[in-house]
């Protein structure tokens, strides 16, 4: 059997003129996970992408969604984001080509931080009684007691470090899971051998929930642990663990997501003299009349991306949106989102900015609001962020660099 393959670019729509009962359902099993949108015409079924980027294959058809910015390196993104160097993308020719081997990329990451950290396992003491003819630790009283009678073993108790401890059963448990999950022999071979150090460890299921839950305990010994962990933890959540989608056959990406987490980590680092809320719900603005709320509905929450403080004072309200906004105009939503944030959260004192993708330098677009009631003059700035600069900065280790281009960012103009 032939699977049909189905391409397309960050929000770009293709038509299906032919397809079955089971196509159908696999496409609206992955509209309801907000991967794509589907809609029937009588030419065909419409398949429009969003901004996640990835790849499924199932039993019906392999669907392929890329990024529009193919010029910036989404892997040196991913690893600014996640705290590591990420490993020189030229010399991986032995990952092959495709768009599944991007994902092999992402695991190759990931067993790269677990070969450094090797050296640097955690043990846990853990208590061992015994009855030995030589003393070690120290003489188990209660025990000698018991014995009653002088023999030639005395009982003893002492402390071992032994590797078998959670963390590095969790280590396992995901080399085990990529090793599976990947057919690349270079990556295979690779955790093998990581795995002749984890002969002494018991295997665990991989659980996204335990994960959490050493994540939440990691004590300051344990700090080696962070990166890797947390790095796995994103892998999971986009190779679709919780969704019980097989590894191998899935991965997908949100770039507005990772777009956005990406800038505010720069902003937070670069920009320190601020402090920023990141998606935080109010639900002060809209409310119900309590007496004109018979179905007993909470007030309705609106989140902005991200609110920057001067102080106490609200001096930013800031969107992500990955789409092109030099060839394309900003949507109607969009405008009346910002808008109602500038006005309710902003007070209309807070012109918000929209920051979108860009791989060179573009002049601010502003956009008036021109609400005739209203005293205060509303303004929406375009704000482009140039990817390509932004990379290189962090590359170059340029502080000055990244400092100025933080601040530009958050400027009132650029």
């Amino acid at each position: 059997m032939v699977l049909e393959t189905i391409r397309l670019k960050e929000w770009e729509t293709v038509r299906l003129s032919e397809y079955d009962s089971l196509t159908l359902q696999r496409l609206l099993d992955l509209q309801k996970r907000n991967i794509i949108k589907t809609s029937l015409t009588e030419q065909g079924i419409l398949v429009t992408a969003n901004s996640n980027v990835g790849f499924e294959t199932n039993e019906s058809f392999s669907l392929f969604i890329e990024p529009k910015v193919s010029s910036i390196s989404m892997i040196k993104m991913i690893g600014f984001l996640h705290g590591f160097i990420p490993t020189n993308e030229e010399n991986l020719a032995h990952l092959g080509s495709g768009k599944s081997s991007f994902l092999d990329l992402l695991i190759l990451q990931w067993v790269d931080l677990i070969e450094k950290l090797s050296s640097k396992m955690r043990k846990n003491y853990i208590t061992i009684q015994n009855r030995e003819s030589y003393i070690k630790g120290k003489i188990n009283s209660k025990e000698l007691a018991k014995q009653g009678v002088v023999t030639s073993h005395t009982p003893i108790e002492y402390q071992v470090l032994e590797l078998d401890q959670p963390l590095n059963q969790m280590i396992k448990a995901g080399l085990l899971y990529f090793k599976k999950g990947t057919s690349n022999p270079f990556i295979i071979n690779k955790v093998n051998l990581l795995l002749r150090k984890y002969t002494l460890v018991s295997s665990i299921p991989l659980s996204s929930q335990l994960l959490d839950r050493l994540l939440s305990r990691l004590t300051r010994l344990e700090e080696v642990y962070k990166i890797p962990l947390e790095y796995l933890n994103w892998l999971l959540s986009i190779t679709g663990i919780a969704r019980g989608n097989q590894l191998g056959k899935s991965m997908w990406i949100n770039m507005n997501a990772l777009f956005q987490n990406y800038l505010t980590k720069v902003f937070t680092i670069y920009a320190p003299e601020y402090r920023f809320m990141s998606e935080v719900s109010n639900r002060t603005i809209f409310k119900y009349e309590n007496d004109s709320n018979p179905f007993n509905k909470a007030a309705i929450s609106i989140r902005p991306d991200l609110m920057v403080f001067q102080a106490s004072n609200l001096i930013r309200i800031i969107d992500f949106k990955y789409k092109d906004l030099v060839k394309n105009n900003v949507s109607t939503s969009d405008l009346y989102q910002l808008s109602n944030y500038g006005f309710s959260i902003g007070e209309g004192k807070v012109h918000p900015i929209i920051l979108y993708p860009s791989i060179q330098d573009v002049p601010d677009q502003k956009i008036l609001v021109n609400i005739p009631i209203l005293e205060s003059k509303q303004r929406i700035i375009l704000r482009s962020v140039n990817l390509v600069e932004l990379e290189r900065f962090i590359e170059t280790g340029d502080y000055g660099g990244m400092v100025q281009f933080a601040h530009e960012m958050l400027g009132k103009s650029k």
